[in-house]
């Protein structure tokens, strides 16, 4: 029986935005303020939503994992430090870019700032991975699926409205049909008709006509 996985969905949408963020910076000229301020606002939503979500983890799962590998939560609590790093570093090549005056320097700026996303980036997708093979195998063999999902609603209803609805935008965009329908159907029914219908706005505006319909048809059903 396939066990539940609470990194499952938030994952997929976190390295999607990794990768379109990564894709943004390549494709920018720097030399051009307003192209690279585009850039640059993709990179400071990524640092703000991987923070937030370490500190969800740091909350709420790796105290469930501590009682039974003290060494592990260590461990991945020192990966957390480490990213807080990363994306502190990325801060600061940011306010070195919006603090040159020169065409020159502001290349110069933005090359530096895309060689550290991709830094950021792989720690972190090497990161998720472990996660969900190590801290899952924990979970797995502790927590009935019903304890573990106690434990996202607890993050959940931890999380502000407006991040809460910006991570719902990339779930929806990251997932497969099938997680859709599975989510959007718990969502239809605990949650009022506004949150669904947001969610489903964000499918009809990202995702091709034909998954929108297969997601609509399964949530009726």
């Amino acid at each position: 029986m396939q066990r539940y996985n609470a990194f499952n969905m938030i994952h997929k949408a976190l390295r999607h935005m990794l990768y379109d963020t990564a894709l943004t910076l390549q494709q920018t000229w720097f030399a051009d303020i307003k192209e690279a301020e585009t850039a640059i606002e993709k990179t400071e939503a990524v640092i703000h939503i991987f923070e937030r979500h370490a500190h969800h983890e740091d909350t709420y799962v790796l105290p469930a994992v501590e009682k039974y590998n003290a060494a592990l939560v260590a461990s991945f609590e020192a990966e957390h430090k480490k990213d807080l790093g990363l994306g502190n570093l990325l801060k600061n090549l940011i306010n070195i870019y919006r603090n040159v005056n020169f065409e020159e320097e502001r290349i110069n700026a933005g090359s530096a700032l895309t060689k550290a996303f991709i830094d950021f980036m792989v720690f972190n997708l090497e990161h998720m991975g472990k996660e969900e093979i190590l801290i899952n195998k924990v979970l797995w063999e502790h927590y009935t699926d019903e304890q573990l999902l106690d434990i996202s609603q607890q993050i959940a209803a931890s999380i502000p409205p407006e991040e809460l609805a910006f991570a719902s935008k990339w779930m929806i965009r990251s997932i497969n049909n099938k997680e859709a329908i599975g989510w959007l159907s718990q969502v239809k029914a605990t949650a009022p008709p506004f949150v669904l219908q947001s969610i489903l706005t964000e499918a009809v505006n990202t995702l091709p006509s034909e998954r929108v319909e297969k997601i609509q048809e399964g949530i009726a059903a």
